[in-house]
């Protein structure tokens, strides 16, 4: 039995590799198979595009869906980044896993700060934003990437060689400033 089931599928295998073997040779076959891949490629593209862009569902009311566009939130985590007085703008990543809201915000740090406190306060701000603004109680991770510093650590120690140049004070002719008042 077993037997001649393995030869029912060697010959269903044979026949198809004839079959493809017959369309291939068929004039503008490989045209055509180029251009339904190119298609896919195109429709798989534009799908992603969407999904993108895509209002994100925050919860449903008696209403209706309450949703957001994934720009509102953008400008709400900025938002929340400048008054904790960064100074760049923040990237921010948003999307859902398991139907919680998740991000990921890529910030710099100034030179000085402590990178848990910061994290740990930028994930309370965004907490207490998207809860109170928003009315989000499924809220799912909020993870803080750091791309890099700003600033300098140590000022490297500047020498001064021993003999200082005396700048004469004011003793030079003066100059009109535009906006002074004459004398």
């Amino acid at each position: 039995m077993e037997e001649q089931a393995a030869q029912n599928t060697q010959s269903y295998l044979e026949k198809a590799v004839d079959i493809a073997k017959d369309v291939w040779q068929m004039p503008y076959v490989k045209e055509l198979i180029l251009a339904v891949a190119v298609l896919l490629a195109i429709a798989f593209i534009i799908l992603k595009i969407r999904k993108r862009f895509a209002p994100i569902k925050l919860f449903n009311n008696s209403a209706g869906v309450v949703t957001v566009t994934p720009r509102a939130l953008n400008e709400l985590v900025q938002s929340v980044c400048y008054s904790m007085g960064t100074t760049n703008r923040p990237s921010v990543k948003i999307f859902q896993r398991r139907g919680r809201l998740c991000m990921q915000v890529a910030i710099r740090l100034e030179m000085g700060q402590k990178l848990s406190d910061v994290s740990a306060t930028l994930q309370d701000e965004l907490t207490n934003a998207c809860r109170e603004h928003l009315g989000v109680e499924k809220l799912g991770r909020i993870d803080v990437k750091i791309k890099g510093f700003k600033g300098v650590l140590k000022k490297p120690p500047h020498e001064e060689p021993e003999e200082k140049k005396s700048e004469p004070e004011e003793e030079a002719e003066e100059i009109n400033e535009p906006f002074s008042p004459i004398q």
